[in-house]
């Protein structure tokens, strides 16, 4: 099926400038703080979606396994991304690198999971892993393997090992109550952080909007968009998306926040989306593994 153009343009702009209200919110408030609160407001926000929809709620040893895919999906995932532009990471190097995902969860997937993955993909590996070079690699020469690109790097790890954790031990999970429960054991590993870290709130307005953004249109709308770009579109078409999030997340950036993309950036754009494309790729030959398109569906829950 065709995805509209208008839903994936919808869709990229809500991804893209979810990147821009973390920065403009880290800018305004300690960083782990702001990621407290937001993972707060949306895990009641879901939860109570969950309760309207009469989602089934994982138990047991589900409940167990989906609390730790939340850790690592959303927990490890925004220390990572928020810490990583509170250090001075640009939004959208932060959204190429964390856009890298799919490329890095094809890898993880074909070693943990012993999926087939094709030549295209493993291209796609080698070329993802020059666009972060492209990208970070300025930084890197001024000044070293720094906080902010070690964070940033985290934030991927996090998403990418969170996905395929999913894909292993929650198969046929509601995607709404198992929004709510990765949120919920999440938000006490950001908010020990939040007491620990230095720094106090300097713009309450800015940082308090920028919230609001990422609980109603990132964690709410973002995931809706997502879930019917899946739809209408399928797992692979909806992950070559990813390849345009980086390049429109730089240009909203650049008037409002004042980051002009350097040139090791744009190659780095120019290089991910490449990867995306390559590393979403389905081989016609392969059949999808088994329950591949479901979880597809909950690797992007929630966005930035």
């Amino acid at each position: 099926m065709r995805i509209p153009p208008g839903l994936a343009a919808l869709t990229i702009l809500i991804w893209a400038t979810s990147y821009l209200a973390g920065a403009l919110g880290v800018a305004a408030a300690p960083p782990f703080l702001v990621t407290t609160v937001r993972f707060a407001l949306a895990a009641v926000l879901m939860a109570g979606i969950a309760a309207v929809t009469r989602a089934r709620w994982p138990r047991g040893r589900l409940l167990a396994h989906v609390a730790v895919s939340g850790l690592l999906f959303q927990g490890v995932q925004f220390v990572g991304v928020y810490g990583g532009m509170r250090a001075g990471v640009p939004a959208g190097v932060t959204a190429l690198v964390i856009g890298l995902n799919p490329v890095v969860i094809a890898g993880l997937a074909a070693v943990v999971l012993r999926e087939r993955i094709g030549r295209a993909r493993v291209v796609g590996l080698v070329v993802g892993v020059a666009a972060v070079v492209a990208a970070l690699g300025g930084r890197v020469a001024e000044t070293g393997i720094d906080a902010g690109i070690g964070l940033t790097l985290l934030g991927l790890v996090g998403v990418s090992a969170g996905a395929v954790y999913q894909q292993r031990f929650c198969q046929g999970v509601d995607v709404k109550a198992a929004s709510a429960v990765q949120l919920v054991a999440a938000t006490p590993l950001v908010g020990v952080l939040a007491l620990v870290e230095p720094g106090t709130v300097t713009e309450p307005l800015q940082a308090a909007l920028a919230v609001l953004w990422l609980v109603v249109f990132a964690s709410a709308a973002g995931g809706t968009l997502f879930l019917e770009v899946v739809r209408r579109g399928g797992a692979a078409r909806a992950g070559t998306l990813f390849s345009a999030v980086p390049s429109v997340t730089a240009l909203v950036s650049w008037p409002v926040l004042g980051e002009t993309p350097s040139v090791g950036a744009v190659v780095g754009l120019v290089l991910g989306a490449v990867a995306c494309v390559l590393g979403t790729r389905t081989p016609k030959a392969a059949e999808p593994a088994p329950g591949t398109h479901q979880m597809a569906v909950q690797e992007q829950p929630t966005r930035a």
